[in-house]
């Protein structure tokens, strides 16, 4: 007999939940019918998926390993379903877009990965050569690509904005500098240190720097820079601090480098789709859009 939907929907929920009971409740039905279609998946795959603890149900070893294959699957599907109702399935296509390079780097490829097993037929066009926010802006406005996953500027409120994530700054100093070992720095603390700086006309410098007037300071890095590895390259060298959002420090090689909190204030880069309105929108774009907010 083949595994059915409603099996993989059962264990889905017994997992996430923990309860038969809860889970039964989720699906609407009884706890004994539901009972019944796990013991039926258990039999078919021949393994034991759940076993009852003192606080209820937790998986078997053979459950953990499923679960993240089967709970993709579903979202898939699920997915895939509702764009056939709503008649926005791509049949095709280039999807247009540039991206800051920590979600080039760490966030959108394994979107990128499960919406091309969605839609074989729809391409990926991203421009990744380390764009600068301002650039994705006029990228935007300009036509040259769909949309854009940056930060939204208050110079560009003309474009639409969906948020996806907030990225945290944080500061990276040498493993042997005197704060190394502190965890954290305050904004003024950093502000009292040689400063590597991205380059003035970079969205992060302007965040950087309004932080700093938040406090009353005003501070000039001793070196300004365009690219995050040079700046990292600088801080492992003892040239200074710098500060990045910490998705861009995941992505690049931070061997002999340490990372500090920054508090008083915790400052937060807002990062998400950018792009002109709905309706200049290709289907491809506004499934891939989708896909990424829903995950």
């Amino acid at each position: 007999m083949a595994t059915t939907l409603k099996q993989l929907e059962a264990f889905v929920a017994i997992a996430r939940t923990g309860s038969f009971s809860a889970a039964a409740q989720v699906l609407h039905v009884s706890q004994p019918a539901l009972t019944a279609v796990i013991k039926n998946l258990e039999q078919q795959l021949e393994v034991v998926l759940f076993e009852r603890t003192a606080r209820g149900v937790s998986m078997t070893t053979a459950g953990r390993e499923l679960m993240p294959t089967i709970d993709r699957l579903l979202t898939e599907l699920k997915e895939t379903l509702a764009n056939v109702l709503s008649g926005t399935v791509p049949r095709g296509g280039v999807v247009s877009l540039a991206c800051v390079p920590s979600a080039g780097g760490v966030y959108l490829p394994p979107f990128i990965a499960s919406f091309n097993r969605l839609h074989p037929t729809v391409r990926i066009d991203l421009h990744d050569a380390m764009p600068e926010n301002r650039e994705i802006i006029r990228m935007v406005r300009t036509g040259e690509i769909e949309c854009g996953v940056a930060s939204p500027m208050p110079d560009a409120a003309e474009l639409q904005f969906r948020h996806l994530y907030d990225d945290e700054l944080i500061a990276l100093v040498n493993e042997d500098h005197p704060s190394a070992g502190a965890g954290h720095l305050t904004w003024r603390q950093l502000s009292t240190m040689t400063l590597i700086g991205m380059a003035t006309n970079s969205y992060l410098r302007l965040l950087i720097d309004q932080t700093f007037a938040t406090i009353s300071v005003s501070r000039r890095p001793v070196n300004e820079v365009s690219l995050i590895t040079t700046a990292i390259g600088m801080a492992r060298a003892g040239m200074g601090v710098t500060v990045l959002p910490s998705r861009a420090a995941d992505a690049c090689n931070l061997a002999g480098i340490r990372r500090l909190s920054l508090v008083d204030p915790v400052v937060r880069r807002p990062i998400g789709f950018l792009y002109r309105s709905v309706g200049e929108l290709t289907p491809a774009a506004k499934a891939f859009m989708n896909h990424v907010v829903r995950a």
